[in-house]
């Protein structure tokens, strides 16, 4: 059992619904509409914790054939309990577990190795537990993780992670998506995988709509709930994320920078290159003396990376002329950190 929410005139819904077997295959079905808030359902005789349900669930459960039991209500229903009712519940359940509950779940880690997960699944488990854009090694990652989406239909599956998503940062909405559609693997440069703001923005979103319409006509994948001749439902909030964000900042260039020079200052050329002007570096970067000289070391990395998809050989510049644009960022920033403040001004 667990609860269900669907939008509906721009309300949440709430439905009390079941996985359950059917010739091999799980499906779900609605027990009990549930309303606009299940609170409804929740009687606090004294005002104090103790609660019990309302009978209109009991007598609806026993009607279909569903025997209400009050351990598995209260688990569906936890996150609608007072607070100290909450409290209350959590001190008894962190009493310790049983030996029954350790080989239940030695039971169920076992199952998790053995079973075939969806990739779709998986890229999203593996982002929310480790947050990490290169899921190129998702395949070492241990299928254990994946054990909560064990015995649960496609619906309850979709009702589990909209409920995990609730941890995303606002700047990890286009993010998370961006991963989890595996919009990386479109692209052949590894910067892919960590920065995707450094590549045609239009050539990605192109990449993700592709990937949400075949995930859209998957047969297999929706086979509890069927496949329909729109966007289905659950789909639609990745979308919405995606189009209406941006992407958060990464360090992963920042650092490649500070990678690059700290390599660059070991190496010692045999002839040294002749020193380049501040002059010819503010032009080859695109920039006036005026900005510069009000510019931080995060805005002149990130004007760097902007004038980088022009001049890198992989982007169809010319290979001298990225060398120049290295020199050029690596004088002015050598400026800006010599700068006075604590904000490293150019000078």
């Amino acid at each position: 059992m667990y609860m269900a929410k669907k939008r509906i005139s721009g309300a949440t819904h709430y439905y009390l619904r079941q996985s359950f077997d059917e010739g091999g295959r799980l499906k779900s079905r609605d027990l009990f509409y549930l309303g606009l808030d299940p609170r409804d359902y929740l009687v606090y005789p004294d005002d104090g914790p103790a609660f019990y349900f309302h009978e209109d669930i009991y007598d609806g459960l026993s009607e279909i054939g569903v025997p209400p039991e009050n351990e598995e209500l209260e688990r569906v229903f936890f996150p609608f309990l007072d607070p100290e009712t909450q409290r209350v519940i959590e001190g008894f359940s962190h009493q310790g577990k049983t030996r029954k509950d350790w080989e239940a779940l030695r039971e169920k880690v076992d199952r998790a190795e053995r079973t075939r997960f969806h990739m779709f699944d998986k890229r999203r488990m593996h982002y929310l537990r480790f947050v990490e854009m290169d899921q190129s090694r998702i395949g070492k990652a241990p299928k254990k993780i994946y054990r909560d989406l064990l015995d649960k239909s496609r619906d309850e599956i979709e009702q589990y992670f909209m409920e995990k998503e609730n941890i995303l940062k606002p700047r990890e909405k286009k993010t998370y998506p961006y991963v989890i559609f595996n919009v990386a693997g479109h692209f052949k440069s590894i910067i892919s995988r960590k920065f995707p703001q450094v590549l045609d923005q239009e050539a990605v979103d192109g990449c993700f709509l592709e990937e949400v319409c075949r995930l859209n006509a998957d047969e297999d994948f929706w086979a509890d709930i069927g496949l329909q001749d729109w966007l289905n439902d659950y789909l639609v909030r990745y979308v919405c994320w995606f189009f209406d964000s941006e992407f958060g900042e990464s360090r992963y260039m920042e650092d490649m920078i500070w990678e690059w020079m700290a390599r660059r200052q070991r190496y010692r050329p045999p002839a040294p290159q002749k020193r380049m002007n501040d002059e010819e570096a503010v032009s080859i970067m695109g920039l006036a003396n005026q900005s510069v000289a009000a510019m931080t070391v995060k805005q002149l990395t990130r004007q760097y990376w902007h004038m980088a998809q022009t001049y890198h050989p992989d982007k169809g510049g010319d290979h001298e002329d990225f060398i120049k644009l290295n020199r050029a960022f690596e004088q002015l920033l050598r400026r800006l950190k010599s700068g006075s403040g604590s904000r490293g001004r150019y000078r």
